[in-house]
């Protein structure tokens, strides 16, 4: 699909831009609605209202992707790429916003910050999280690091789950089936007694899957499929003390088993990983005259264990055994206070802790005996971050807004930095709204890269600057829209591993320089019973670092395509009939400095087809087949990505 790199960005712009200003003078009859959002400011705002740049998957596409994944999901997004999103269940998610590595990313279930402290970058591994429990996604660009503290580098991902439905009992959920020996099964409760309100749900998963390693011809037996096995639970409860009062208490338990290979091109027959994660989280807010105080607490309990007892002789491996057991605990906790000066005027003003620790070991054996590397413990390898923040929100001085924000922080091993944010933007006439941003971000060093064999605490915080520029046209209802934004990173201080000539051998320190810029298209419009959502990314970058002495530049975009477009056609064929075609185009990339294979990733076009048909009000039927032109291609350097596939199944609701 892609001809020409230089052209390509340029005729999708102008080509969005003239089927928006066509449908806009004649058709006014989608029903995209200006939502409101609680992510760009930590409180309720209409998108109107303010300069970020916001994607919101609403609940409505949630629940035409009972068939998809989280990270598929997300995986059609503009300015997100998730690696690993297409392969076999249980595959390693690199979620990717804005070209941004992984780990720039702030990942928020119900805008409490989750993320794993036992991991070298501390990402939250989205396969954790269920798309059956999930209620609408928010998706916040740019640098959050004010708002949202450290890892904010690259934006912020919402993930809401699903709430009560607000009435005596309501009951839902969905069972499914698919290619791969896949069965997904999901039950949704709750509802409000009086002034409590409750909320009981579950999600089970398994697969028999692909495998994740890629079989060359010279394999002398055919590779097994790795397996896949997920439970998630959910509990909700909340209560109304007299008029002002709110309180919750949330449980979130995840857990997911699969099946490993050795590594690029090469299988292994009893490698496995788990992975459990448990969240909970109390808090209340309190309704003043003019205001509302917010306090929050969350911990999570994560622990990660891979087994490898009997290496497969045909990968290769040099261990016969090997256990590895990653154990971090993560708290949080917030008070923020946001005030409503009046209808033009609002400020948010905010104090929050962050706590982790970990404990980590690992243990190979092989014909020359047993390794175990030195033990990570929970009493040395913890840190603390206090912050404290504030923002201030003007909205609609003859069409003029603009928001600030400021976060000082204070580190307990590497001591304090300072992160801002200026956001203006401005509304010519009632349709057209241009914005513009200049902030800084932060990401904390890990556990890992502080305490590990390899750690080093002299590292400093790595610190982004990022400035965007846009334009959002709307129809004359505002029903229907396209939006360009241009965007430029700079993260200096990357903490990067380089190696050294005495033990260890290897030493974590503050290196380089990533540059990235882009930039994003994406629209939306309805024209009859049909409504279009498209979008366009251009992302490219370069990481300056020194060799031998000398400052390097290179293009670093690993397994990232520079240009992408994604395209979903739906259609209602009759009242309580619909379908919709989706496609996808990526560019060629290049694989990653410690990929097995040394290759560019080409180009690839895939086409996947969704149909659901109401049968009454309480069950609808549904067919997602992915990938019908059963494409081959590869995101990562020797392994598998799932060729035609599909799931079917049905969804209940009873209230």
């Amino acid at each position: 699909m892609f001809y020409s790199s230089k052209l390509f960005p340029s005729v999708v712009l102008l080509a969005l831009c003239a089927s928006v200003e066509s449908i806009a003078q004649n058709s006014e009859k989608t029903q995209v609605l200006d939502e409101v959002v609680v992510s760009t400011n930590k409180y309720p705002q209409k998108q109107s209202q303010s300069g970020k740049v916001v994607t919101i998957i609403d609940a409505a596409t949630i629940q035409r992707s009972k068939g998809k994944t989280v990270g598929e999901l997300l995986n059609q997004q503009v300015g997100l790429t998730v690696i690993g999103s297409q392969n076999t269940l249980g595959t390693n998610q690199d979620l990717y916003l804005r070209g941004a590595g992984a780990g720039y990313t702030l990942i928020l279930v119900d805008g409490l910050p989750v993320y794993d402290p036992s991991g070298s970058s501390t990402s939250f591994d989205i396969n954790l999280i269920a798309i059956d429990q999930i209620e609408r996604i928010e998706i916040l660009k740019g640098g959050q690091s004010s708002l949202y503290g450290s890892d904010a580098v690259a934006g912020v991902i919402n993930i809401i789950t699903t709430k009560n439905s607000g009435k005596k009992l309501g009951l839902s959920g969905s069972l499914a089936g698919g290619s791969y020996d896949t069965y997904r099964a999901s039950v949704n409760a709750g509802g409000q007694y009086k002034k409590t309100t409750y909320g009981l749900s579950w999600n089970g998963t398994k697969s028999n899957g692909i495998s994740a390693a890629k079989q060359p011809e010279t394999a002398k037996t055919p590779y097994d499929n790795d397996g896949f096995k997920q439970n998630n639970f959910q509990v909700k409860l909340g209560q109304q003390v007299g008029e002002n009062l709110t309180l919750r208490a949330d449980l979130m338990s995840n857990y997911y088993k699969t099946d490993l290979d050795a590594g690029s091109f090469k299988d292994e027959k009893d490698y496995t990983f788990e992975n459990k994660n448990l969240l909970w989280s109390v808090g209340g807010a309190y309704q003043l005259k003019n205001g509302k105080l917010t306090v929050n607490f969350q911990q999570t309990n994560g622990q990660r264990v891979y087994v490898d007892d009997s290496a497969h002789v045909e990968a290769g491996a040099f261990a016969k055994y090997s256990y590895g057991y990653y154990r971090g605990v993560a708290r949080f906790a917030e008070a923020y206070y946001a005030h409503t000066f009046s209808d033009k005027i609002k400020w948010v003003l905010g104090v929050e802790n962050r706590w982790q620790n970990t404990d980590q070991t690992y243990l190979s054996i092989s014909s020359y005996g047993p390794y175990e590397s030195p033990a990570i413990k929970a009493s040395t390898a913890n840190t603390s971050l206090f912050s404290g923040y504030t923002s201030l929100n003007l909205q609609d001085f003859n069409g003029f807004g603009l928001e600030l924000g400021g976060r000082y922080n204070n580190h307990s091993i590497y001591g304090n930095n300072f992160t801002y944010n200026v956001n203006p933007f401005y509304w010519v006439g009632a349709r057209l709204k241009v914005l513009a941003t200049y902030s800084s971000s932060y990401k904390a060093p890990s556990l890992y890269q502080l305490f590990s064999p390899y750690g080093n605490e002299a590292l400093k915080p790595e610190v982004g600057k990022t400035g965007e520029i846009g334009a959002q046209f709307f129809s004359k209802n505002h029903q229907s829209y396209i939006r360009g934004v241009y965007f430029n990173s700079n993260i200096k201080d990357v903490i990067a591993y380089i190696s050294i000539n005495q033990d260890p051998w290897g030493r974590y320190v503050n290196l380089s320089q990533q540059k990235d810029h882009g930039f994003e298209v994406d629209a939306q419009w309805g024209i009859g019973k049909a409504q279009v959502k498209a979008n366009y990314t251009f992302v490219d970058g370069e990481v300056t670092t020194q060799v031998a002495g000398k400052d390097t530049t290179y293009a670093n975009l690993f397994r990232r395509p520079k240009h992408t477009v994604n395209v979903n056609v739906a259609y209602q064929i009759l009242r309580n009939w619909s379908a919709q075609l989706a496609l996808r185009s990526v560019s060629k990339a290049s694989s990653g400095p410690y990929d097995d294979a040394k290759v560019i990733l080409g180009n690839y076009t895939t086409l996947d087809f969704y149909t659901e048909y109401q049968i009454n009000s309480t069950i609808k039927l549904f067919f997602d087949l992915k990938n019908l032109t059963d494409k081959e291609f590869s995101d990562v350097p020797g392994y598998n990505s799932r060729r035609r596939n599909f799931m079917a199944g049905a969804v209940f609701s009873i209230h």
